[in-house]
């Protein structure tokens, strides 16, 4: 196996053209330096370079393997960068993923069963979201926000190597907020085939709705239960049932001629495309949540990271 040390060394005498200025480079002896070509070139059974007074140039060989022994020495170093000591990233060291439930639930299975079909030899670690990052304690209380600290509506990662959370959208946004934000969870309105009422309007049958206030009177809401503290008086009257469980509001609604739903996008997308929900014609731009990556500063360099976050990005 071609070691990468010796790769380094002909590099750097094909990159100077001296074995001295080589040395210099790297901080060993000439003889070192001369000795490692020579290594290599038995190695190989080929002369990789002409030694001539004062300097050294490529043979024909020489060149030709140049380029292999960059690219050779590109993997080397990547491989290095995600699972040596700089990538703390080992076969017995998972990486460690602190999400939001609906994220965990609908987002990162997907996303991880990418990475891992392309990386096999990866591990990953999901845990909830750590008391005291923003989440609700009620089912009925607004997430905190801490208002006196700009872009503080993501938590730290302190028992993860990353966390990605969820957080109502600002008016605004500092520049650290806008360099975490992954991407926008979107609410949905969601119905089953059962109920007729709604399907009469889709269809043009009945007055059509525009607004979630416009739903007909004989539907109630199901609704998922970090959007309660955005319901006005009159639609929290109309409210069923409020749950932190995605899975359940959907159980209830695809069996419910009366029940309408409202949830994140990504936990109803499989049963909308499958026709077993209706997607209602209605914008809930007030509903939104920002998403955010807000990894711990020495794993947001890291190869595994970067990995992660396009994989992110690519399914959102």
């Amino acid at each position: 196996m071609l070691g990468d040390f010796k790769l380094r060394v002909f590099l750097t005498v094909a990159r100077t053209g001296s074995f001295t200025l080589t040395a210099r480079e790297l901080d060993i002896s000439q003889p070192a330096v001369s000795q490692s070509v020579t290594s290599l070139e038995k190695q190989l059974g080929v002369q990789l370079l002409q030694r001539l007074r004062g300097e050294a140039c490529l043979t024909a060989e020489g060149m030709a393997f140049k380029a292999y022994a960059e690219k050779i020495l590109y993997w080397y170093d990547a491989a290095g960068a995600m699972f040596g000591p700089e990538g703390r990233l080992t076969f017995n060291r998972p990486v460690r993923i602190g999400a939001d439930e609906v994220i965990a639930s609908y987002v990162l299975p997907a996303t991880l069963l990418t990475l891992y079909a392309s990386h096999p030899e990866l591990a990953f670690e999901i845990g909830p979201l750590k008391t005291g990052s923003g989440m609700p304690d009620s089912v009925f209380e607004q997430p905190e926000v801490p208002a006196d600290v700009p872009g503080s509506h993501f938590g730290k990662p302190e028992d993860a190597d990353v966390e990605i959370s969820v957080r109502p959208s600002p008016e605004t946004m500092d520049f650290e907020g806008e360099s975490r934000l992954l991407g926008v969870m979107d609410a949905v309105l969601v119905a089953s085939p059962l109920n007729r009422s709604l399907v009469a309007a889709l269809e043009g049958d009945a007055k059509p709705f525009s607004t979630i206030a416009g739903v007909h009177v004989s539907n109630r809401f199901a609704i998922w239960s970090r959007y309660a503290p955005f319901l006005t008086p009159d639609l929290t009257a109309r409210v069923a049932v409020c749950s932190a469980s995605p899975e359940s509001i959907k159980t209830m609604v695809r069996g419910s001629v009366s029940l309408v739903g409202i949830l994140p996008a990504f936990a109803v997308r499989a049963e909308i495309q499958s026709g077993a929900l209706i997607q209602l014609p209605v914008q809930l731009p007030q509903y939104a949540f920002d998403i955010h990556c807000n990894p711990l500063p020495e794993f947001a360099g890291k190869e595994v990271y970067k990995l992660l976050l396009q994989a992110l990005q690519d399914q959102l």
